[in-house]
């Protein structure tokens, strides 16, 4: 019931099947079409057993709750399992906090493929059950219990998305916060999906179970924006225009609650061309309009502000301390030379020889 449910029993219908959603029934959210709820908490093996009890499905997608107890009590319940995990598995593609609570991370191949190692055991315990989790897939499946496929998520969004940052930048606009920080001149790449692009690649994998058995990928729209892109294509969908300040990250570091900019500190790109290669993805919806759909749903249903559960906290949007800091960056700026040295032109190396023979 997140953002990309929806659009997975949508493309499950499409495709004659009778759609049950399993979930605890907090979220409830508009779903296509005749669907079953089944209501119960997908988090524990026991109850898992109980809420299951004997039923089964020709197939089962499980995007949420702990997937490995999931997978262990649905064997002999289903022939076929999709499963749904995330990139932070790869090896340096987590955000990691050392003792002194600074955040490190990467570098990471550009773009990570899914044969990248694992991240070693013990960095992050969240990471390390995401790893236990894929093993535990991949592993019935070799034992044949199931024809297993497993995906993983980059960011993921659209309307009901578990986190939605698109609202960093729009309340910002609705805030009338002109004057917008990035840092590395807001050109870090970070893998983004539209959830129909999510339940699309779900679907190849249903209709070729010969081909993705057995198989990991990664999903992410064809097309993806820088951070300063992406913060624009925010603005135009309110007609705002922003004003960019590029501030080094030594003196506004991502992370900081007066920083608009979460996100890595180095790039992660995930690759997409197995999924393409094997399965023929392409995108569904381009991502700017699903942008647009993206945030037009989050004005009509503003996401909350409170710190509670996966909601943004207050300070995520400290304007006094973001104003110190511009003021601090322009008086920076003021004291800088004007210039660093002369503006060098470039020709490229090749000759351009003016009559026959001439050498240099």
């Amino acid at each position: 019931t997140a953002s990309t449910g929806p659009h997975i029993a949508e493309e499950l219908q499409s495709r004659g099947y009778e759609v049950a959603v399993y979930h605890r029934g907090v979220h409830e959210v508009p779903l296509p079409g005749k669907v079953e709820h089944l209501h119960g908490d997908p988090h524990f093996a026991e109850a898992i057993e109980s809420d299951l009890a004997g039923r089964r499905f020709d197939l089962v997608v499980a995007t949420y709750g702990r997937i490995r107890h999931l997978a262990g009590v649905l064997r002999g319940r289903t022939p076929r399992l999709v499963t749904v995990g995330g990139f932070p598995v790869m090896k340096g593609w987590m955000a990691v906090a050392d003792p002194q609570h600074v955040l490190r991370d990467g570098p990471v191949p550009i773009p990570g493929a899914e044969d990248q190692p694992y991240e070693e055991p013990g960095r992050d315990r969240f990471v390390d059950r995401m790893i236990e989790t894929e093993r535990a897939v991949m592993q019935a499946h070799a034992e044949g219990h199931f024809v297993a496929t497993h995906f993983r998520y980059p960011y993921v969004y659209g309307p009901w998305a578990v986190y939605p940052w698109e609202w960093q930048i729009a309340k910002r606009v609705l805030d009338g916060r002109r004057r917008h920080i990035v840092q590395d001149g807001g050109q870090l790449l970070y893998t983004r999906c539209a959830a129909p692009n999510a339940a699309r690649a779900i679907g190849l994998a249903i209709d070729r179970p010969e081909a993705s058995g057995g198989q990991i990928y990664h999903v992410g729209d064809d097309v993806q924006l820088t951070r300063r892109e992406w913060v624009e294509a925010i603005g135009r969908v309110l007609g705002f225009e922003f004003e960019f300040v590029d501030i080094p990250r030594r003196f506004a570091p991502a992370g900081q609650s007066h920083v608009p900019d979460r996100g890595p500190q180095f790039h992660r790109l995930l690759s997409t061309a197995k999924l393409q290669g094997q399965l023929g993805y392409r995108d569904a919806v381009a991502p700017l309009d699903w942008i647009r759909v993206t945030v037009e749903h989050q004005l009509a249903h503003p996401p909350a502000v409170d710190g509670r559960a996966n909601h943004m906290k207050p300070e995520d949007f400290d304007y006094a301390a973001e104003d110190a800091l511009l003021a601090a960056w322009d008086e920076v700026l003021a004291r800088a030379p004007e210039a660093f040295g002369r503006l060098r032109e470039f020709r490229h190396p090749y000759p351009h020889p003016k009559r026959k023979g001439d050498l240099l």
